[in-house]
């Protein structure tokens, strides 16, 4: 019944989509979190706003440019519910805008498929990231599908390797002599590395609870699936798939490296989980599971929001 709507994609449903993005930061930001309301805090609000947007649109020119799905909405659907999952990571301005930047640069990585202008792609991913780790130093952990994708899309050849480590290092030169003059001192390095925990007795006890069966649940679905029916099935986008789990793996390690209180990190892992379930409702054959898994969702949103389930 719920697929069947969101089966063939159309304009409405980016419409209903983008209110319910828009309702949801509006919720969130300014109802549940302490929000002064002056000129320059609303300006602020409609900056991140216009982030988050960006964020979903990039997220379906990803998916429609390079077939990762076919003519539906399923992976705008799963987008928005995932974010209603966890409508905390919508207080954390610096890592949506992180998680932009990572979506660009995946929209490059992906592309590789077509195998045009390689090295301009490698470069434009390696900055992305860079820019990305400004905001958000576990953006740090994104070069892994990176290299990743240079081996699946074939292009693992000695002059593309490289690139990244040329891109890193134009962007760290340009980066410290914009701070020479911004600030007429060095950038202190500390301030852009990640800070890793490695607690387990914390990962057990105080981790997000939703979040981690969800993402147990997810990957368990989605990953079987792929490897049962997609892999089959969905030969010219195999590659995609494997490197999909790959950047859902790297946004899940910073998850577990990330500080006990962290929260802001869920959102590296809400666009490729998305575009994975989308695949997942496309392939298997049991539509009520995946009637079932949106329905789930959106319960948990429906209790999260007011009961800021945890």
């Amino acid at each position: 019944m719920i697929t069947s709507f969101f089966k063939t994609s159309k304009p409405i449903h980016y419409i209903i989509f983008s209110i319910v993005l828009v309702s949801l930061f509006f919720y969130q930001r300014i109802f549940v979190s302490s929000f002064e309301g002056n000129l320059l805090n609303y300006l602020k609000e409609v900056a991140c706003l216009f982030v988050v947007i960006a964020s979903f649109f990039t997220l379906i020119f990803i998916v429609t440019k390079n077939h990762l799905t076919q003519n539906n909405s399923f992976a705008a659907l799963f987008f928005c519910l995932f974010m209603g999952v966890f409508p905390q990571i919508l207080d954390y301005t610096s890592t949506l805008i992180a998680n932009l930047f990572i979506l660009l640069s995946l929209r490059r990585i992906v592309s590789l498929k077509n195998k045009i202008n390689i090295k301009k792609k490698i470069l434009d991913a390696t900055l992305w990231i860079c820019l990305a780790t400004l905001f958000d130093s576990f953006s740090f952990f994104f070069f892994v599908p990176l290299a990743i994708s240079l081996a699946l899309y074939s292009v693992f050849e000695i002059k593309n390797i490289l690139i990244p480590f040329f891109g890193v290092f134009a962007f760290v030169t340009l980066w410290t002599s914009f701070s020479l003059v911004a600030h007429d001192q060095l950038p202190n390095i500390n301030e852009y590395l990640p800070s890793l925990s490695f607690e387990v007795h914390d990962f057990i006890f105080h981790k997000n609870t939703v979040f981690s069966l969800f993402t147990a649940t997810l990957l368990i679905i989605g990953i079987m699936n792929y490897f049962f029916s997609g892999f089959f099935q969905n030969r010219f986008n195999r590659s995609s798939i494997v490197l999909l789990i790959f950047i859902i793996a790297a946004g899940f390690t910073a998850f577990l490296c990330s500080p006990t209180e962290s929260k802001e990190v869920y959102v590296f892992i809400v666009a490729p989980s998305a575009i994975l379930m989308a695949n997942f409702s496309e392939t298997t054959k049991f539509h009520w599971m995946t009637d079932l898994i949106i329905v789930s969702l959106f319960i948990v949103t429906v209790l999260q929001i007011p009961f800021n389930i945890s």
